[in-house]
């Protein structure tokens, strides 16, 4: 598993910088919206198995959110969060199963909110002023805490951290994920500082970062759990679905945005 998990990441993480850090605007948009695609259809796989209908509007109401996230229009996403909960709520009407309609009509939203709405964050952090940089810094946290965390936890996890959640995680895992995120801070600040900021408050941002990053994770292990899924996906060799490898990516992507719109 290690060996497969390098693998893809020596392939994997040069494409990703590429993608950060020299393409096209568009071309950005329209990688993370396909992801957004692939992960909605993940999600919404674990959420409503049974029920085809509710998971293909899941898919469309979450990339409707997607599209009105990357277009920065308020209105946009508005107008599509009053057309998604009324006409959601409206269709339950007129099913014979209405504690059932309603049930599912609530996993769709999580869904469509979940990975349509939070995903495509990292498209409007890379259009702020100095933008790539900060998803270069997100990133580079995320990546120390689940690797630092991945270590601290194999080699020296005694104390369950959230066992009824993930029973492998160790609260010494979780601090070496936040040990493992300042590390790679200071690598970031040293090879693409964010403009304007300092070391002390991007180390301040690194603990936040991991601390997202980590209940990111938790997040995603608990929606696995309580839909009976063990992955959810396979299309990434070694780390499962797309959501396996964002789910502590999505909560510091939209923090980042929102400190610094």
């Amino acid at each position: 598993m290690l060996r497969t998990r390098l693998a893809t990441a020596a392939v994997a993480i040069p494409l990703l910088i590429w993608l950060v850090l020299g393409s096209a605007p568009w071309v950005f948009a329209g990688v993370i919206v396909g992801f957004t695609a692939i992960g909605l259809g993940e999600f919404a796989t674990m959420a409503l198995p049974d029920h085809r209908l509710p998971r293909v509007l899941s898919i469309v109401a979450g990339l409707a959110f997607a599209a009105a996230v990357v277009s920065g229009r308020p209105a946009a996403l508005g107008a599509v969060l009053f057309a998604t909960f009324a006409g959601g709520l409206f269709l339950s009407l007129f099913d014979p199963d209405l504690p059932g309609a309603v049930g599912r009509f609530a996993n769709g939203m999580v869904a469509a909110l979940y990975v349509g709405f939070l995903l495509p964050h990292v498209v409007s952090l890379r259009m702020l002023p100095g933008g790539e940089r900060w998803v270069f810094f997100a990133i580079a946290c995320a990546m120390g805490s689940d690797t630092g965390a991945y270590f601290a936890g194999r080699y020296a996890g005694r104390t369950k951290l959230m066992p009824r959640v993930s029973p492998n995680k160790t609260v010494e895992g979780s601090i070496g994920g936040l040990m493992g995120s300042v590390v790679l801070a200071v690598f970031a600040w040293v090879v693409l500082p964010p403009h304007g900021e300092r070391l002390e408050e991007l180390l301040f941002l690194a603990l936040a970062f991991s601390i997202l990053a980590q209940a990111g994770d938790l997040i995603e292990s608990a929606l696995k759990r309580a839909y009976g899924a063990k992955d959810s996906g396979w299309i990434i060799p070694g780390h499962g679905g797309v959501l396996d490898r964002i789910d502590s990516l999505v909560l510091p992507f939209v923090f980042a945005y929102y400190v610094n719109a």
